[in-house]
């Protein structure tokens, strides 16, 4: 291993000596931001945080899908859809980094999920899906 680390900034290197990038690295808030950032990255307690609850989620969805039988369908479905809203959220915002990247990356990502949903919706109206 080098004694030196770049470190890219703004399209330019930065060049810190090895204890020095550790020690940024141990505290994430003073990290340089990178292009398209508006808030420094979460520490990584924080994402193992965010990874036990997914866990806790899926497992959720996992004990819901046995009540089939015992619960309306109706119920479970939109539980099991409220549940991976969820999950969706807390993916795309801190693991995708949508919270701590600019707007802008966040509306462009909005704009393509709702187009895809909306592409998928014209599909399947056009095969005649929603007339059963």
């Amino acid at each position: 291993m080098s004694d030196t680390t770049e470190l890219a900034v703004a399209g330019s290197a930065a060049v810190l000596d090895e204890a020095h990038f550790h020690e940024l690295a141990q505290h994430p808030e003073e990290l340089p931001l990178l292009p398209g950032e508006v808030r420094p990255h979460p520490a990584p307690r924080q994402y193992v945080l965010i990874a036990v609850v997914l866990v806790v989620v899926t497992a959720l969805e996992v004990g819901a899908s046995y009540l089939e039988g015992d619960v309306p369908d109706g119920v479970i479905i939109a539980v099991l859809a409220a549940m991976a809203f969820v999950k969706f959220f807390l993916v795309a915002s801190w693991y995708m980094h949508l919270r701590t990247d600019q707007k802008i990356f966040r509306r462009l990502f909005l704009v393509g999920l709702v187009g895809a949903v909306l592409l998928y919706a014209i599909v399947l109206a056009t095969l005649e899906y929603f007339v059963r």
